[in-house]
Order: structure tokens, then C-alpha cells, then sequence
């Protein structure tokens, strides 16, 4: 992708009509680097998948909160890792929650593939290879460096734990993608989709992917064939999605997914990228003549075209509880009239 296209007059009056606001926050690098001790000889084997600096991963693959679909895929996988024994996250508990349960949290809350918190935990500190639990506590408890502002500093309290960790990846995570995938086109640190940078081991890069320029933002670095760089992540990437039989996101986001543009979308029919929405809204307009498209899967997924503003959107249908975060499951007037529908709003 050399540039972003422009949006087309249609598309701009429906993000218009939308009436959606969000305050979107830059997410500093704070990516802790990892040092070989850390890591298993396997994440430093080169892929037979060729590497290219300026594609880690595509955008919908990044985003493919679904991908690994359940807590017990990400349980199996602790399990049975690709190093030949279970990793010690596999029984490891924290307030209350396995690991594999954290880390489904973190993904369905922020719209991330469950294989971003796994690839950065074994990055960060080796924890999917380690059979036991680290020497050192902080490997674990503050894994991701949140809550630890160095120069010496004590740790806060309050971020400690795995589970909270991982949620604090994922809040910086989406901040940028909401970033790079919004008005500002960029990351709080200026890395964009066909914008050529300078990593800080100064080499060249201009990212492919919304997903890949929101990498960079979180750990600037390439360092092929090393620890702590954006190769060792597309490198772990690589074996654990082998291990789990996951290649990418074999589907486009439907109504009420996550997106980055009305490229996205294509799974909708007419469908656009509301992308003030939080983590980006795939809709479509409708009305009582023209309804909101079936799931194109047959998975059972509703669409429900709500009255928004006098205007009709396609909304995800719910159940209390079942939205992504920054939506509610909340009563909804249909338009053409009928009885009230629950639907996912942003809050």
C-alpha cells in the first residue's frame, strides 16, 4: 500500500451521519526489550516465511480478535507449545483468572488476535518457552514494563500482575491503531501507512498495514536475526500460528467488527468504516426498504438497522454482556418501527 486512498463524498457524509465521537490517545513505545537468555533457540530459527520489514502482519490478521477462537484454544496452546513442553502459563493464576483467560479478555476487549499477547510475552521475557515459573518475579508480574517508569523507580503496585498487564498491551496497542486508522493517519510517533521512517537501529521502513506502523509506534525497532526488534515478532508469529494451524484472518469484518477503513469491510454490503467509532465500527446505512445484510457465514451473527439521528445504521445485534469493548448492549428503536431490538452502541 503506497498511500492512502481518499475517501470517496458518500463515504465522508455517512462517517458524517454517524454522529460518533471518541477521544483518541497516543500510546508511547514502551516495549521491554528481551535478551536471548530469555528466549528459546526457536524463536531465533528463521521463518520459511520470507520477512519483510514493512509487512509484520496484515491489519485484519492483527485485529482477528476471533482468530484463536476461544480460551480453551489458548489454553491447548500453553499446553501443548511449540518447545516441547507446556509453558508454565498454562496453570499460572492471576486475580483470579488463568492466563488463557487474561489474554481472551485483553483480545476481545481491544479487538486483537489473542497471538499479539502471546508473541509479546515470549518476546518480553520468554514466558510461553518457560516450563516454570522465572527467578524473577517482575518477568511475569510486569511483564510489559507497564507501570514501571525506569530510571530506578519502583514499580507501581497497582499495575502488577499478568492479567494486568496484558491489558495494559492491549489499551496501547488499540490506541494506536485507533490512531493510525483515524483523521491523523499516524501514530503518536509518526509512523504510517506508506510513509517512509527511521527505526532506531536506523533502518528504513514504510509501513504496509495500519497493524504494522502501530508495531513500530509500540517498539521501533527491526533488528532482524535479534532479540527485542519487529522480526523477532513476525518470527514468533510464524511458529505459533503454525503450531495452531492459524494463517491469517480468512474472513473480513461484518457488522459491528473492528475496523481500519472501508477496505475492511468488505464482508458488508455497502458497507463503510465508521472510524471515529471506538477501534472502528463496520457498518452499513439502511432502512425499512433496504434492510442490513445476513451474516455472509451463516454463523448465526445479527444485524439490527437502528435509528440513529433519524438515519438508519447497521448495528450488531446482542445479548447483555456480548459486546466489544467501548460498546453497550442497550435497547435500540428499530427503524420502520417494531418492537425495541438490543444492538452494541459506543458508549
Amino acid at each position: 500500500m503506497a498511500a492512502r486512498a481518499p475517501r470517496s463524498a458518500s463515504a465522508q457524509a455517512r462517517r458524517a451521519g454517524f454522529c460518533l465521537a471518541i477521544a483518541c490517545a497516543g500510546a508511547a513505545s514502551c516495549a521491554k526489550s528481551s535478551s536471548i537468555g530469555d528466549l528459546d533457540p526457536l524463536d531465533l530459527a528463521p521463518s520459511e516465511v520470507p520477512f519483510d520489514k514493512n509487512l509484520i502482519v496484515d491489519t485484519a490478521s492483527f485485529t482477528d480478535s476471533e482468530g484463536v477462537a476461544s480460551v480453551a484454544d489458548i489454553q491447548g496452546f500453553l499446553e501443548k507449545t511449540p518447545y516441547g513442553h507446556p509453558s508454565f502459563l498454562a496453570s499460572y493464576v492471576s486475580g483470579g483468572l488463568r492466563a488463557s483467560q487474561s489474554i481472551a479478555l485483553a483480545a476481545r476487549r481491544y479487538g486483537l488476535n489473542p497471538l499479539v499477547f502471546l508473541v509479546r510475552a515470549e518476546m518480553d521475557a520468554g514466558l510461553v518457552s518457560a516450563a516454570g515459573y522465572p527467578a524473577s518475579p517482575a518477568k511475569v508480574e510486569y511483564v510489559f514494563g507497564c507501570g514501571c517508569p525506569g530510571g530506578g523507580a519502583a514499580c507501581e503496585p497497582a499495575q502488577g500482575g499478568f492479567g494486568k498487564q496484558v491489558d495494559c498491551l492491549g489499551s496501547a496497542l488499540r490506541a494506536s491503531l485507533q490512531l493510525v486508522c483515524g483523521t491523523s493517519a499516524q501514530t503518536a510517533g509518526g509512523w504510517a501507512v506508506g510513509q517512509d521512517a527511521l527505526s532506531l537501529d536506523g533502518v528504513h521502513v514504510s509501513p504496509a498495514s495500519e497493524a504494522t506502523a502501530a508495531l513500530y509506534q509500540y517498539a521501533p525497532v527491526v533488528a532482524q536475526g535479534a532479540p527485542g526488534g519487529n522480526w523477532l515478532f513476525f518470527n514468533v508469529w510464524q511458529l505459533y500460528g503454525a503450531q495452531l494451524s492459524y494463517f491469517g484472518s480468512a474472513t473480513s469484518p461484518w457488522v459491528g467488527d473492528s475496523c481500519c477503513g472501508d477496505g475492511m469491510c468488505a464482508g458488508v454490503a455497502s458497507g463503510t468504516c465508521a472510524v471515529n467509532a471506538p477501534g472502528g465500527l463496520c457498518t452499513a446505512t439502511c432502512s425499512a426498504q433496504r434492510p442490513c445484510p445476513t451474516d455472509p457465514e451463516g454463523g448465526g451473527r445479527r444485524a439490527v438497522c437502528g435509528n440513529l439521528g433519524g438515519e438508519g445504521f447497521c448495528l450488531r445485534g446482542c445479548n447483555p454482556g456480548a459486546c466489544r469493548s467501548g460498546y453497550k448492549c442497550v435497547q435500540i428503536a428499530p427503524v420502520g418501527g417494531g418492537a425495541a431490538a438490543l444492538a452494541c452502541l459506543p458508549q
